[in-house]
């Protein structure tokens, strides 16, 4: 039947109207063919290998094969075809902000941990920025949705994104090249290839360069966001019996890029300044793609992790250890005025660090009742922040005071004295260390009651000390230095070594009903822990630490496949409370940042994943997470709506194949839209401010392929729709509002030969 859905007043559809268009879409889609089946969908959200509908957790899985129809090449990507996960970066890519659930944490301050554990092949990365560069010879990636503590640990309190690679060949050559080129002088090129070097001996390779031009036209230098990223994969998988494997790994990976510039606003004073100097004056539209600078943008990264994993099947279970040990160094230029004034520089800004990891657990099945999980975790870890530990910093590593500093401030904002507080040439200082480590042990037990009901515990006790030697400050020529400076409002001088120890349990109850072999519900309550630290920028030395985030989950879920294997319907309702919220807030002086403890976080909703197949050729996959309620409720305010959250988020792709010519054609289509929500961490409410903004994409991909070739065209935002993922406060000091776009309509073609 007919199927009208009501739309706002400028034509897009509401958030209800999407919820209800997807459930009677798929309503009308009970006709299927009677030879077509969807294929079961293995992972291991529990640290084992488990079909995806016998596990009684939220999780959006995709194969090798979505990964690459879908063209995801990123968590960026991901984003868009998982409704529950939202991504958003700022500065630089290691200032990405994972949330699931609209739970999540940016890393502005390196003092603070994700709320979102990563993991990539098994190995925990600490830094969300990590995560950010290209995937590539992906097998699978699973988003596991709510606490994760058990399992996954500290720092997984809103969920868990789990990346599996594709492991080394001994049976046989096989791998795959291929190369993109696209607008914007896109050129990727991805090149893998694995193999028996003995019969118990193999190996696998992999590499990726991106590169590609600005799409941030800047008349005052180079354009801004631009890539030039590459990485390279390297496996040795030794099976010297059935019951023993060891698989050494490593991935080296080298960005330089100008991410993340964002486009803005000025105020008049600066766009007279600019009209005095010569300068073309802002066209003030903060989604026109278009902006000058007096410094070009800059990112710089190198990262390395290695990684040892051992695995013994013995007949009283399977032993597995997990050695790694990661290194990353990444430098920052970046003009935060964004303007062709020189009001404040960053200049090759330097962060570093480095972790060592161990995990030892055994898997085992005693008996067709009982199965259980043990495991012992370490993890030791050192992040840095700056490299001057003196007045007299390095050559660079400073954020500086510009020659057009006093010309303007003065007039955006007159209360503050600046001729007293302030001169061209004052810089910021520091070197900020945190050292971390952690010890746990952990355990997951489930207890089957005949071929119906499982009833599942887990425990996790963790002990964690945190260290933290802090030195920041900064140096003025202005006249009430060094007592009161400009700087100062910015980021509190101290010279302090800190000190903090935290034991932690958290725990698990999952029961789980089979009312058929294909229809599985389970209720669940778990709990989380994100760990405290100590602020890297503001506060005195007393004032400094945060304490951990704790986090109470609970969760209704519904695992069904139904109609012969043709329609697989997943529904999980949740409820999940977080004390002493790790609320990382701007400063009004629009940089600088305070974490604190002062909140109380409250979400509640419903999240359901559809897939389907109506005819032999076409496959269906929809996603729909609705918010109920979300909210932060500070100590000393209003509650206020969850920031980057909406009512309303959902996903629709399509593919359609046909045989032709040897081998098939298909089109891929996806569609997603994201109801309105806060841009900005503030209370854009309470600050009389419209940080407001919904999102309508649009990708289509059309190819054909065979058992070798893979020709295809795609398209991403066909829709054009332009969005900020992140928008700031104004600078006290110019009044400047920052936009941080998504990328726009982009287009490109891929060819890709397997062997």
């Amino acid at each position: 039947g007919r199927v009208e859905l009501n739309r706002k007043s400028d034509g897009r559809l509401s958030d209800a109207a999407l919820g209800v268009g997807l459930v009677l879409l798929f309503s009308n889609c009970i006709a299927l063919a009677q030879d077509v089946a969807l294929e079961v969908v293995l992972v291991t959200a529990q640290k084992r290998t488990e079909s995806l509908q016998d596990v009684p957790v939220a999780v959006n899985a995709f194969s090798a094969d979505t990964i690459q129809e879908a063209e995801i090449h990123n968590a960026t990507d991901l984003a868009l075809v998982t409704p529950s996960l939202s991504v958003t970066r700022n500065s630089t890519a290691f200032n990405t902000r994972f949330a699931i659930r609209g739970i999540g944490t940016a890393q502005n301050d390196p003092a603070l941990e994700p709320s979102v554990g990563l993991f990539f092949d098994g190995v925990f990365l600490g830094r969300s920025g990590l995560g950010m560069s290209d995937l590539s010879d992906v097998e699978r990636i699973e988003v596991l949705q709510g606490p994760q503590g058990t399992l996954y640990g500290k720092n997984s309190n809103a969920g868990a994104i789990s990346v599996i690679t594709k492991r080394p060949n001994l049976e046989g050559y096989e791998g795959y090249v291929e190369a993109t080129m696209g607008n914007y002088d896109l050129l990727r090129t991805t090149l893998a290839v694995s193999g028996p070097m003995t019969e118990t001996l193999g190996f696998r390779l992999a590499g990726n360069l991106h590169q590609r031009d600005g799409f941030m036209k800047n008349s005052g230098g180079n354009d801004l966001n631009d890539v030039d990223d590459w990485n390279v994969q390297g496996k040795l998988l030794w099976e010297p019996s059935d019951r023993l494997g060891l698989l050494l790994s490593g991935i080296h990976v080298e960005r330089s890029n100008s991410c993340c510039a964002p486009d803005s606003t000025q105020v008049q004073a600066v766009q007279d300044e600019l009209a005095a100097q010569g300068f073309e004056r802002d066209k003030n539209d903060p989604y026109d793609y278009r902006i000058a600078t007096s410094r070009d943008t800059e990112f710089e990264l190198d990262s390395d992790v290695l990684s040892l994993q051992i695995d013994y099947e013995a007949d009283w279970g399977t032993l597995t250890s997990i050695t790694a040990w990661s290194d990353y160094a990444y430098s920052e230029f970046s003009d935060p005025d964004r303007s062709q004034l020189r009001l404040v520089d960053i200049i090759n800004e330097q962060s570093s660090g480095d972790s060592l990891s161990q995990e030892l657990r055994l898997d085992a099945s005693p008996s067709e009742s009982f199965d259980y999980l043990l495991g012992l975790f370490y993890y030791e870890q050192e992040t840095q922040r700056g490299e001057s530990d003196s007045a007299i910093p390095l050559p660079a590593d400073r954020v500086v005071l510009g020659e057009d500093f006093l010309t303007i401030a003065p007039q955006v904002d007159s209360s503050l004295p600046w001729l007293a507080i302030a001169r061209p040439g004052d810089y910021l200082f520091g070197k900020n260390v945190w050292n971390n480590e952690t010890f746990a042990v952990f355990g997951q037990l489930t207890w089957h009651l005949g071929d119906q009901w499982g009833v599942t515990g887990g425990l996790r006790w963790t002990d964690e000390e945190r260290k933290a030697d802090l030195l920041a400050g900064n140096v003025s020529s202005a006249p009430l230095a060094p007592d009161v400076t400009f700087w100062s409002f910015v980021s509190t001088p101290v010279d302090a070594s800190l000190h903090r120890t935290s034991k932690n349990v958290d725990w698990l109850l999952k029961v789980a009903f089979h009312a058929r072999d294909d229809i599985m519900v389970y209720v669940s309550a778990a709990t989380g822990t994100k760990s405290g630290n100590f602020n890297g920028v503001n506060g005195l030395a007393d004032e400094r630490e945060f304490d951990d985030e704790n986090t109470l989950s609970y969760e209704l879920g519904l695992k069904s496949t139904l109609l012969d294997s043709r329609l697989r319907l997943n529904a999980a309702a949740f409820y999940t409370e977080i004390d002493d919220y790790q609320s990382q807030q701007q400063l009004a002086t629009g940089i600088g940042t305070r974490v604190g403890n002062e909140a109380e976080v409250e979400v509640s909703g419903v999240d359901l994943q559809l897939d389907a197949v109506p005819l032999e050729n076409l496959t269906l996959t929809a996603g729909l997470l609705y918010m109920h309620k979300y909210e932060i409720m500070p100590a000393d305010s209003e509650p206020f709506d969850l920031p980057f959250t909406a009512d309303y988020t959902g996903n629709l792709a399509a593919t359609l194949v046909f045989p032709v010519v040897g081998g098939m054609l298909y089109l891929r289509a996806d569609y997603m839209h994201m109801g309105n929500h806060a841009t900005s961490a503030q209370d854009a409410e309470l600050l009389g401010r419209e940080d407001f903004d919904d999102r309508t994409l649009v990708n289509a991909k059309l190819g054909w392929r065979n058992n070798h070739w893979d020709v295809s065209i795609w398209g991403k935002n066909l829709t054009q729709d332009k969005y900020a993922r992140l928008t700031t406060n104004p600078t006290i000091y110019s009044g400047q509002e920052s936009y941080f776009l998504a990328e726009p309509f982009t287009y490109g073609a891929n060819i890709r030969y397997t062997f």
